[in-house]
């Protein structure tokens, strides 16, 4: 009977272990950090997100039908697209954990392109229904005064939460799985003191 009670102690701490380690099961919060905003650029001009992602138009075609754009992340082109309107645009970013050799494909960035507009001193694309999320591979992000160009429908630009991975503690998982172990051998020494 005692055995029984092991075996059930071991089960639900290795369960505790892998949710506390794997970062499919990591707390993140699901607010985005860009949350269905709306924007326009003109040819050669760029929209900074957080964690180092900004957005670029390069260019639109004579006919006004298509549209150049680029994604970077810290300066370096993660994707580019030509787009037309209606057209969706995204960005997955993919992790994979070592330890326990899973992969999880996250969306980062995501917009649509509502209008392009050609004109003789000027090129304009809009964007509507912009989002991006927090991506926890990348350093936590940070709102600052120039954030965003001013040039957007959206009046509040600053995202109402910081999302984070675990609890915004860090080392939040480490001192959660010490203290599982901690806990499970406790249980373990007293059911092996009982038998």
């Amino acid at each position: 009977m005692k055995i029984w009670s092991l075996v059930k102690i071991i089960i639900v701490a290795g369960i505790l272990l892998q949710e506390a380690l794997h970062p499919a099961f990591a707390l993140v919060e699901t607010e985005p950090l860009v949350n269905d905003t709306g924007l326009y650029l003109t040819t050669g001009q760029s929209w900074p997100f957080y964690q180092g992602y900004s957005f670029s138009l390069m260019s639109v075609t004579k006919s006004g039908d298509k549209a150049w754009v680029q994604l970077k992340l810290n300066d370096k082109v993660v994707k580019s697209a030509i787009l037309s309107r209606d057209e969706v645009f995204y960005y997955n970013s993919t992790t994979h954990h070592v330890l326990s050799n899973y992969t999880i494909e996250t969306t980062q960035v995501t917009l649509r392109v509502s209008g392009i507009y050609t004109g003789e001193a000027a090129d304009i694309v809009t964007f509507s229904h912009v989002y991006q999320y927090y991506n926890p591979a990348l350093p936590e992000p940070t709102p600052t005064a120039t954030a965003y160009p001013d040039n957007s429908n959206n009046e509040n630009m600053t995202p109402t939460t910081t999302a984070t991975g675990g609890s915004g503690i860090p080392g939040f998982k480490i001192l959660l799985t010490t203290v599982i172990l901690v806990i499970c051998s406790i249980f373990l020494r007293r059911s092996h003191e009982g038998i």
